[in-house]
């Protein structure tokens, strides 16, 4: 059965997809990754499409989930604008906006909202549903950008030749999440894994996948 995520054209390293191949079970049972999860090691539960029966997912990853706090904190600041407008109408009253009919303001307000909303939401479900893999066989990394668009790449960890992160800055020393890369052979891309959590477990994690097809 051809691999879902190795692309025909090319021995393949890449693939897209209009639809997300992977299903969180509901099964809580062992170590199941919540909705905010950023990394599981030995997880429980994950399936995805071709997953080969002697394939073990060994690390669930996603971006350090403080790494939305900018957005976060910038839809509360958006969100409260509009309280002291409101309430202090008299202070506010050379603003055209406050002098407006009471349904003007109404109908202005509910689509200011809704657009805070589908800002918060589109910011949630990029972070949510962009996943990265790591198997006893494949590296995967799962992009989803736009609401409609998936890509998803792999590579066998028999092409994988080296694993690295890099940490820069006080905060992400604090919080303890960097840039992991993992370089692939040849002329095949590389995959980065932005800004997740414990940089060193995950790449020794890989670097004992590739010592032990070394010792073989």
């Amino acid at each position: 059965m051809p691999d879902l995520f190795v692309a025909k054209k090319a021995k393949g390293e890449t693939k897209s997809s209009s639809s997300l191949p992977l299903n969180l079970s509901k099964d809580r049972a062992g170590n199941h990754p919540h909705m905010f999860t950023s990394l599981a090691i030995n997880p429980d539960g994950i399936f995805f499409e071709d997953k080969e029966e002697d394939e073990k997912i060994l690390l669930f990853i996603r971006r350090h989930f403080i790494t939305n706090l900018r957005w976060i904190l910038l839809a509360i600041a958006l969100a409260l604008i509009p309280i002291p407008l409101i309430y202090f109408r008299d202070t506010f009253s050379f603003l055209p906006f406050v002098n407006l009919p009471l349904r003007f303001i109404t109908f202005f307000l509910i689509f200011y909202y809704l657009v805070i909303f589908t800002y918060m939401f589109v910011n949630f479900i990029t972070w949510y549903f962009n996943i990265g893999l790591i198997t006893n066989k494949r590296v995967i990394d799962i992009d989803f950008s736009g609401l409609i668009y998936t890509n998803v790449a792999a590579t066998k960890i028999s092409l994988v030749q080296d694993a690295s992160y890099t940490q820069i800055g006080a905060i992400r020393s604090f919080f303890n999440y960097a840039d992991v890369l993992v370089q692939t052979a040849g002329t095949l891309d590389n995959f980065i894994f932005e800004a997740v959590p414990q940089p060193e477990k995950i790449v020794k994690i890989v670097e004992s996948l590739i010592g032990k097809r070394a010792d073989k």
